[in-house]
């Protein structure tokens, strides 16, 4: 399994590169962007991949005109599999189409610290939309598959969510958003967001979430969360 996806996964970065390298030609720089992120709570797509405690993210990428590359870390727990820590690899291409702001990316996401005879890694493939409906708010679709995903039973997974983001002052912003998670031989579940987030600085976020699934009552992964976030972009 492990040599199948790796190799998946070079040969989708060399087809996105090559398709998408030639688009980009205009551009005359390299432009490096990095950011961390600290949770209260690591909560991802409605549920904790942490087991309720805190998560550390750190990510860093090169943009070339629309294109970009990136790698990311975040700390993990899990003590049925062991795993504590994931690191990612992606390449994504960013655009605009009548006002919608595109951003497509292909992952390569590796589970570190599981026990031997886990599935481990896996691709994601995910398209994020954005679009303006008024000065202050701002619809948003996230879209995710994966034909393969993580753990020895899991196989398709994808995710849908919809949600707004309301700027209420220059640096107030409130976000509300609903999803959807489908995991083949795994656990499907409905999740609900609602936050707050105050630009600190220009470069320093931070944030008040509160979220929700349906599937509470398999445990705490699944239930009610309250969590803050710090992130840092430079």
């Amino acid at each position: 399994m492990s040599v199948s996806v790796k190799a998946t996964a070079l040969s989708t970065f060399a087809a996105i590169s090559a398709l998408a390298l030639p688009l980009s030609a205009q551009a005359e720089t390299l432009k490096f962007s990095a950011e961390v992120k600290g949770l209260t709570d690591g909560i991802y797509r409605g549920v904790s991949q942490t087991e309720g405690l805190p998560q550390y993210i750190a990510g860093a990428q090169v943009a070339y005109g629309k294109v970009f590359v990136g790698t990311l870390f975040k700390s993990m727990r899990d003590r049925t599999t062991g795993v504590d820590n994931q690191t990612q690899a992606l390449i994504g291409y960013k655009t605009k189409f009548n006002g919608t702001d595109i951003t497509a990316r292909a992952i390569y996401k590796q589970y570190n610290g599981v026990r031997p005879g886990i599935d481990d890694e896996f691709m994601e493939y995910e398209v994020n939309l954005s679009r303006k409906v008024s000065d202050k708010l701002t619809g948003k679709l996230n879209l995710a598959y994966s034909p393969d995903n993580y753990g020895n039973r899991a196989k398709q997974a994808n995710f849908v969510e919809i949600g707004v983001d309301y700027k209420l002052t220059p640096r107030l912003s409130l976000q509300a958003a609903g999803g959807f998670r489908h995991v083949e031989n795994g656990t499907d579940y409905t999740s609900y967001l609602v936050g707050a987030t105050y630009a600190v600085t220009k470069t320093l976020n931070a944030s008040l979430t509160y979220t929700h699934t349906d599937k509470a009552d398999l445990g705490d992964k699944y239930g009610d969360a309250t969590f803050i976030t710090l992130s840092k972009k430079f």
